[in-house]
């Protein structure tokens, strides 16, 4: 049970950053990937701490459960598919300025964008599982 609690905790701590710090509007997100615009530099002062913090986290992990820690994915198991599942993410992200994460703490806000943007990222997935799983 301790493990969904904090598993809970950190979901609700990520969504409350994201609000507070406004990093959950495309609008902030589209300005940090427009560099050759107005650029927008504030989500370095989240994306900073984050890098820190899970380098850190992953650092001690490993040294405290080394055998139930597991930190990224496996290199021989980085193929096409998870080359071209990166590029289509960040594609998708830098088009609309939401990724799961801040779409699922938007949500609360019933905005249609978000909404609409919601539901096309569950089909998508739900297509993707299904043309994966005929590769």
């Amino acid at each position: 049970m301790s493990r969904y609690l904090l598993a809970f905790v950190a979901g609700a701590l990520f969504a409350l950053g994201l609000a507070v710090s406004g990093m959950s509007q495309p609008s902030k997100v589209r300005g940090f990937l427009d560099f050759l615009g107005e650029w927008d530099m504030t989500m370095l002062f989240v994306l900073g701490p984050a890098v820190g913090i899970y380098f850190l986290g992953t650092r001690v992990g490993k040294k405290v459960l080394p055998h139930k820690f597991v930190s990224g994915p496996d290199p021989e198991k980085m193929g096409f598919r998870f080359f071209a599942g990166n590029v289509c993410f960040g594609v998708g992200w830098g088009m609309v300025g939401l990724c799961p994460g801040p779409a699922i703490a938007n949500l609360g806000q019933a905005n249609l964008p978000v909404v609409v943007f919601f539901v096309c990222l569950l089909v998508g997935i739900s297509v993707a599982d299904r043309v994966v799983a005929r590769l």
